[in-house]
């Protein structure tokens, strides 16, 4: 893992499937990450096993138009409500179990 300037945070987010609790959590910036099968960068807090955890973002390259999903995660899973976006324009909406 690349070195990462480490923010601490005092909140919960309430999401599908229970409450994230993210006080804890540091943050990184652009880590290489492995997303349901896609590989990409991530940005957000993440807890104490390098995991997404918290409210984060993933940018993957899609055929050389990048692609961003914004959202909440827990232990490195997509949660709760999330957006996917495209040039800053919203593409979609999503709610994960």
């Amino acid at each position: 893992m690349t070195a990462f300037e480490e923010k601490r945070t005092r909140a919960v987010s309430i999401a599908e499937g229970g409450i994230v609790d993210y006080s804890n959590c540091s943050k990184v910036d652009g880590i290489e990450y492995c997303c349901a099968g896609l590989e990409g960068k991530y940005s957000g807090e993440i807890n104490h096993d390098g995991k997404p955890h918290g409210n984060g973002s993933f940018v993957r390259d899609n055929s050389g138009s990048p692609m961003t999903y914004k959202g909440v995660w827990k232990d490195g899973e997509r949660i709760g409500n999330g957006g996917y976006y495209k040039n800053g324009r919203l593409l979609g909406n999503v709610v994960w179990d």
